[in-house]
């Protein structure tokens, strides 16, 4: 009993500390148009500092997942969230737009300690199916955070400005600093930790990247958010400007995607005992495959409304397969360096994730082809990935 409770415990720890990245992205995007007036900025220079934030929570997790392989998991973590309370601090007290943007970099490269040293501590602490079980947890958290941010945004935004969204995220920060100092445990011995030095964090990386097998499931990472970043920026025109869905009723639809994504990351871990985790994630791909193809046969005949959300809501749940499953066998790739293996697929989702978003309005809005098209091609190279490189490839090491 005393186990189970610790496990727990520490999953719902390990859990604020990753939720921070998808509120820290999703919170205050129902205060763009505030934010626009209050510091008289055009939408573009808003929409940068989201940008931005997406940069420095990809970059920071290549730093921050370094330093906790060299210095442990609990110091570089306390840092992080710390560095990340000041900046919040900032970006509520931001004069003008410029502030802003250069804050919320510094929010977005400090906060990414919460996301990256969190998978590090699982796969510091569990293997094998136990570590499947406790990713896909993780990916559930990954998956409500930013369905409820926009929503929880929008109503605190009833009682106060946008600055108050920023006030309100230094708060939850200052608990999870308190949180890692008095509660978290260190998980990486001082004998399992890298020499450190510049020259050997980029050997590190240099070394995950020529690793064949690890590849095979980073790419997989990447194309999947690849799918799901063109889904999520491209949904809102196409179901409300084409098939003229009410912001409510978009939030239904949106909200149903959600419900599959959440099911099909939970079956993983109900069932990882009883089916190895590449059947699971072949299972993914099959499902993917199957919403993708859906979704361009609706474009192309004209299929309707119903046809998209079956094509989407396929899409959406095999996320909830892929990304866990994925995720746990890149990571048991590795039994050393597991803090900068998983900056190296958090580096992946993010920059894959955030050049396909606006490609979807690149080709405009006003037909479902090109979002359909761009998660079809993601979804085949996620399978190309992983039949060229990841059944191929080179067994697990510990390098």
């Amino acid at each position: 009993m005393s186990s189970r409770f610790s496990h727990w415990k520490l999953l719902l720890m390990l859990g604020a500390f990753t939720a921070l990245v998808p509120l820290t992205i999703d919170l205050y995007l129902p205060a763009f148009p505030e934010l626009s007036n209050d510091l008289e900025s055009p939408a573009s220079l808003i929409q940068l500092s989201l940008t931005t934030t997406l940069l420095g929570i990809a970059f920071g997790q290549l730093t921050m997942g370094a330093l906790s392989d060299v210095f442990g998991r609990k110091k570089p973590l306390t840092i992080s969230i710390a560095i990340y309370v000041v900046a919040s601090i900032i970006c509520a007290v931001a004069p003008n737009v410029w502030v802003l943007i250069a804050a919320r970099f510094i929010q977005g490269f400090s906060g990414a300690g919460g996301i990256v040293i969190s998978r590090s501590i699982i796969r510091d602490l569990y293997t094998g199916t136990e570590l499947t079980k406790m990713f896909s947890l993780l990916v559930l958290v990954m998956g409500l955070a930013p369905i409820l941010a926009p929503m929880i945004g929008g109503q605190i935004l009833l009682f106060t400005s946008w600055r108050g969204l920023f006030a309100i995220l230094s708060i939850i920060g200052t608990l999870l600093v308190a949180l890692a100092i008095f509660r978290l445990k260190e998980s990486l011995p001082h004998e399992e930790r890298s020499d450190g030095g510049l020259k050997t964090t980029f050997n590190i990386f240099a070394s995950l990247t020529k690793h064949r097998r690890y590849m095979s499931f980073a790419l997989v990472q990447g194309f999947a958010a690849a799918a799901m970043f063109a889904y999520i920026s491209g949904s809102s025109f196409i179901l409300q400007d084409i098939f003229s869905l009410s912001p409510q009723a978009y939030a239904m639809v949106f909200g149903l995607n959600a419900l599959g994504f959440i099911s099909m990351s939970q079956v993983v871990g109900r069932f990882s005992g009883q089916f190895s985790e590449e059947n699971l994630l072949i299972a993914g791909m099959i499902v993917a495959l199957t919403g993708g193809t859906i979704l361009v046969l609706a474009s192309v005949l004209n299929g309707g409304l119903v046809m998209v959300i079956i094509g989407l809501f396929f899409i959406t749940s095999s996320t909830g397969l892929i990304n866990p499953t994925s995720l746990s066998l890149a990571m048991q790739t590795q039994d050393r360096n597991a803090g900068s293996a998983s900056a190296l697929l958090g580096l992946f989702q993010f920059i894959f994730g955030g050049s396909v978003a606006p490609i979807v309005g690149l080709f405009g809005t006003s037909t479902i082809l090109p979002l359909s098209v761009i998660i079809l091609v993601s979804q085949t190279l996620l399978v190309v990935s992983y039949i060229v490189l990841g059944r191929k490839g080179d067994v697990a090491h510990g390098s």
